[in-house]
């Protein structure tokens, strides 16, 4: 296969590394992520959120999700603790019922694998819940790490998970990719040193994604392999 344009502009041949986010990226997860939440809601006796309203949350990691649901909801940010704890219980029993993968997932991770390329994923999502998305949708195999949000000591924005998937292969920064949806990703992917390269299609929290400076802002994963 020959290297695709932004590879061969970016690192003269193919990149020792690409990190991908999950949910937005490779994943549009809100479905099951929005019933987890009205979930709790219920519990609580107030209105369901619904699935527009929690795709403008999405991407922060759970807690903040929690904060900015019952934030919404004008419950005590008190609890937080029982919403979160009831939040995870629905989500850890109804976590594939309704995401699916987007369009080219699959086809790029197959991509990279077949030309050499070390692959991570790194994702605020809590850890616990990474494999078994993985293994239902069959890419557990093409991923060489997964670093949820509670793996490192810090989380994306932080460079630590991608810094600590760099240097456990001795790869230099500049050689290396971010791939994901949020200014989340693109300020983890600016701290580490690493390129950058964004989606249009996942839970951006209404952020200008190219107004960031992202070395590439696509409409599909597809694109990184012209």
């Amino acid at each position: 296969m020959k290297t695709p344009k932004y590879f061969k502009q970016w690192f003269e041949g193919w990149p020792d590394l690409v990190c991908f986010d999950l949910d937005g990226t490779l994943l549009d997860s809100v479905p099951d992520i929005a019933a987890a939440v009205d979930a709790f809601l219920v519990e609580f006796g107030a209105p369901l959120a619904g699935e527009d309203k929690v795709r403008q949350w999405v991407g922060l990691g759970a807690a903040k999700l929690i904060e900015q649901a019952l934030d919404w909801a004008e419950l005590d940010p008190q609890r937080h603790e029982e919403a979160y704890r009831l939040f995870l219980l629905h989500y850890h029993q109804h976590l594939t019922d309704h995401s699916r993968l987007y369009p080219n997932a699959v086809a790029i991770l197959k991509a990279l694998k077949h030309n050499g390329v070390p692959v991570a994923l790194v994702t605020n999502k809590p850890s616990v819940f990474i494999q078994p998305i993985l293994d239902k949708f069959q890419l557990t195999e093409q991923f060489a790490w997964f670093l949820g949000g509670d793996t490192l000591e810090e989380k994306k924005p932080s460079a630590m998970p991608l810094l600590h998937c760099s240097e456990s292969i001795e790869a230099e920064p500049q050689s290396c990719l971010m791939v994901g949806d949020s200014i989340t990703d693109f300020k983890a992917a600016q701290n580490a040193g690493f390129k950058s390269a964004l989606v249009t299609y996942g839970y951006h929290q209404g952020i200008d994604l190219k107004a960031l400076g992202a070395d590439a802002v696509i409409d599909d994963l597809a694109e990184l392999l012209v």
